[in-house]
């Protein structure tokens, strides 16, 4: 039985929230502790924890969250590993005709659920919103080199950070970000669903492109996307994700993904003019948060002033660094490609829904 937030109003709309989770029982707790004090809403909704194989107390955490706050908290088991499957069975189990889709380690502005407004009215296919850091510890500076463009617009896609500005506005979709986002249930069906992301280690030759697939798809047929800071996420990070060590593991990781996408605009199955017709580190300045060169460009004149010229640069350093690893995902992928025919088979799939 759905609550209403606000009794005395007309319900117009249902919204589910999907959470896909894995380990992570304490950051659950405390996401769904910011959700069950959302602003009141002139539609019902719920939240949805898709946990995928967790061996802690996520069930339990879950269950008790659920009889303790003045919200709708649904649970349900996916035995099939990774963040797509996670966000795939949110979507089969959902009630609601508008999706949002949360990272687990975050916590939300109380105005967050506001996020769907533009939905409930008919005015966007998709919205996005800010991402922004609470860190757990401070951050080194070099850091700080690794967010571009500066200004009114900064994104950070080692952290998963976005911050557009204070006022709504239409977007390019590349800035909808699947761990903050509100889409129609179907469009996001209709689009095939999102591409593989978020895979264990074992299996990371299966790592897709993400959202980036899925967005790339909703451009292509003219569908409109918005950016409501409204919408304001904190994404938890801890001392673990502050080290050049992640940085390479993101990087190599992101190679995996690039050549995922260029495998399939190869086969027509995206835009083939988005993407580059050799060098894997030339993605275009569209595809921003998945560039990692074009954010070192955007960001060398900030590192330049960060770091005491008298000493050798070490962004240039970690920067290299970082390059090489990227490059190593890529070509590791593009091995897999050549070797493993099953593997060909998986990322020119039309739709990863099932």
């Amino acid at each position: 039985m759905f609550r209403d937030t606000n009794s005395s109003k007309t319900v117009n709309q249902l919204l589910s929230v999907i959470i896909p989770t894995r380990n992570r029982a304490a950051r659950v707790a405390d996401l769904l502790d910011s959700l069950g004090h959302m602003e009141p809403t002139t539609f019902e909704w719920e939240v949805i924890v898709v946990d995928n194989d967790s061996v802690d107390s996520t069930r339990e955490v879950t269950f008790r969250k659920a009889r303790d706050l003045p919200i709708v908290i649904r649970y349900f088991l996916e035995s099939k590993l990774g963040l797509h499957h996670g966000r795939h069975r949110g979507t089969k189990e959902a009630s609601g005709e508008i999706l949002a889709f949360l990272d687990d380690d975050m916590i939300l502005d109380r105005r967050w659920v506001h996020g769907a407004d533009l939905l409930v009215r008919g005015e966007a296919d998709a919205v996005g919103g800010r991402v922004l850091p609470k860190w757990e510890t401070e951050p080194p500076e070099w850091v700080e080199a690794f967010w571009g463009p500066e200004g009114e617009t900064r994104i950070c896609p080692y952290l998963g950070l976005i911050d557009l500005g204070t006022e709504r506005k239409a977007i390019d979709p590349v800035y909808v970000l699947g761990g903050n986002c509100f889409i129609w249930k179907k469009t996001l069906i209709d689009l095939g669903g999102f591409h593989p992301d978020g895979m264990p280690e074992d299996q990371l030759r299966f790592r897709g492109d993400g959202e980036t697939g899925l967005m790339m798809k909703f451009q292509e047929r003219g569908l409109r996307s918005f950016y409501d800071p409204r919408a304001t996420v904190f994404h938890i990070i801890g001392p673990e994700r502050l080290t050049v060590a992640y940085f390479c593991q993101r990087a190599f990781n992101q190679g995996i993904s690039d050549s995922f996408t260029r495998a399939r605009a190869d086969q027509g199955l995206c835009e083939p003019s988005s993407f580059p017709t050799n060098n894997p580190e030339s993605l275009p300045k569209r595809l921003l948060k998945k560039s990692f060169r074009d954010i070192f460009k955007a960001t060398s004149r900030r590192a330049r002033e960060l770091i005491n010229p008298r000493k050798k640069d070490p962004h240039e350093l970690i920067q290299n660094e970082i390059s090489k690893a990227y490059r190593k995902g890529w070509d590791f992928h593009l091995k897999g490609l050549k070797k493993d025919p099953a593997l060909r088979d998986y990322v020119l799939k039309e739709t990863y829904l099932e």
